[in-house]
């Protein structure tokens, strides 16, 4: 991924990288305010020694004690001083334990060393810290005795005892809030990124013609959600210019060999084909073009429905011999369009859509109209639509944005090259105006359904 990508990405998750950030703030204040304050209190020991031979003597001993400081440090911290510290104030602790909250610092070329103690209450941070320098220097002057009836040369003096701070070190809400907020933008940041990267629908045209398929156009969601929004005369809305768009684009696939009979079909059910299939037809006729609308999904028929057509008789009825398309053939409005419905669900769609009577029948049909457009069903739960492309002149696929995987496309173009159907373009539909994310219903019953449950299905449904 390049950096516009990252950003894309951002952009298209801000909602996600939010939260996350919204989690680190959280998460950084909640542990402040959950935390137990911790105080700091410290004190500055000088170490001397002295032996009262002179100035020279003083300089070799003054030499002497900052060789030695650096070892001082290592006693503080051992149970020499800090048992008698703990026996002092009464502490209910151990001498390992408290070793933990003390600190020791001896700069280099001094006889310096500054103690640090840190412990939940202020005042006994001050009080362990002034014990632990006075336990210190009997210590060192015990380690430092020549024999017990001579004096330690070695003196440790108090420079600076401890104070009592009532400002905590411990927690800071500053560096927690920071420390949350850098947790966030990073979770957010790589949640984003990686949901991304497994995201594998296709919300470009780019990737369609990188399948090897060219892109007729495409389509809009609407303001209505996923309820069929069809087109009127004189339209000037987004939706009917980018239908016309469609229209004119599939009418220079092959200009040599224009089509005259066009497949509708899909990946996978819900990707809005029955709507094109339905809008494109309305924009044809509206153009001056005779054209017929065909339902021939006789799984989840929806065209008569859409358009509010009588289908108790249409395509079945003429494939089974009881009715002649003129008969069936019902003009909607006077928009020029002739809708063929599906008539009565069969028990066999596939082996009724796959005779010989369905390709006299679109021959038929051809010699009537200058457009003929099939409404099918998707190309992986069945092979009707495979079996509709062969007899035809061509497929349009329809591919959802953000819900048609490449996978699912991919499989989609294979089934139709399978059977040596030409494949039109695709058209990429239900695109949105802003980038966002949508939750998509995915619910389809392929399978034999009884006239009164196709009656039953939602108008909001895409087929």
């Amino acid at each position: 991924m390049e950096l516009v990508d990252y950003l894309r990405a951002l952009r298209k998750h801000w909602v996600l990288l939010a939260l996350a950030v919204l989690v680190g703030l959280g998460a950084g204040g909640g542990s402040t305010a959950l935390s137990t304050p911790l105080y700091r209190a410290d004190s500055l020991l000088f170490v001397s020694m002295h032996d009262g031979g002179g100035a020279v003597a003083l300089m070799q001993g003054g030499m002497f004690t900052q060789q030695r400081v650096q070892s001082y440090t290592g006693v503080l911290t051992s149970p020499k001083v800090l048992q008698p510290v703990i026996a002092e104030l009464d502490l209910d602790t151990t001498a390992r334990a408290l070793a933990t909250r003390i600190g020791s610092d001896a700069p280099l070329g001094t006889v310096l060393i500054e103690v640090t103690v840190e412990d939940p209450s202020a005042e006994r941070a001050a009080r362990i810290a002034d014990s632990v320098a006075k336990h210190f220097g009997t210590a060192v002057a015990e380690l430092e005795r020549p024999s017990p009836d001579v004096v330690s040369p070695v003196r440790v003096s108090v420079l600076r005892p401890a104070e009592v701070r009532e400002e905590p070190i411990a927690p800071s809400l500053s560096r927690n809030l920071a420390l949350g907020l850098l947790f966030g933008v990073s979770a957010g940041t790589g949640l984003a990124v990686l949901r991304e990267v497994l995201d594998t629908t296709v919300k470009t045209t780019a990737v369609i013609t990188g399948m090897g398929t060219p892109v007729l156009g495409t389509t809009l969601l609407g303001e209505s959600g996923e309820k069929p929004e069809l087109v009127v005369e004189h339209a000037r809305t987004p939706q009917s210019e980018a239908l016309r768009q469609i229209r004119t684009n599939l009418q220079f696939a092959d200009v040599d060999h224009p089509p005259r009979v066009v497949v509708v079909t899909s990946a996978l059910p819900g990707e809005g084909k029955s709507t094109l299939a339905v809008n494109l037809a309305l924009t044809t006729a509206l153009a001056g073009v005779r054209t017929i609308l065909v339902e021939a999904d006789l799984r989840l028929p929806k065209v008569a429905e859409y358009l509010g057509v009588d289908r108790s008789a249409g395509l079945t009825t003429v494939l089974a011999g009881r009715a002649d398309v003129d008969d069936v053939l019902q003009p909607y409005g006077d928009s020029g369009l002739s809708v063929l419905a599906s008539g009565p669900i069969p028990m066999n769609p596939s082996a009724l859509l796959g005779s010989r009577h369905m390709a006299d029948l679109l021959e038929r049909l051809r010699e009537r109209a200058d457009l003929v457009i099939v409404d099918s069903p998707p190309l992986l739960p069945v092979a009707d639509a495979a079996v509709l492309a062969r007899q035809s002149d061509g497929a349009i696929v329809v591919v959802r944005h953000g819900r048609t995987t490449r996978d699912h496309m991919t499989r989609a173009l294979e089934r139709l090259r399978a059977v040596d159907a030409r494949v039109l373009g695709a058209v990429l539909s239900m695109v949105p105006a802003r980038r966002s994310e949508y939750a998509y219903p995915y619910d389809y019953g392929y399978g034999y359904q009884p006239e009164t449950a196709t009656d039953a299905e939602p108008l909001l449904t895409e087929r």
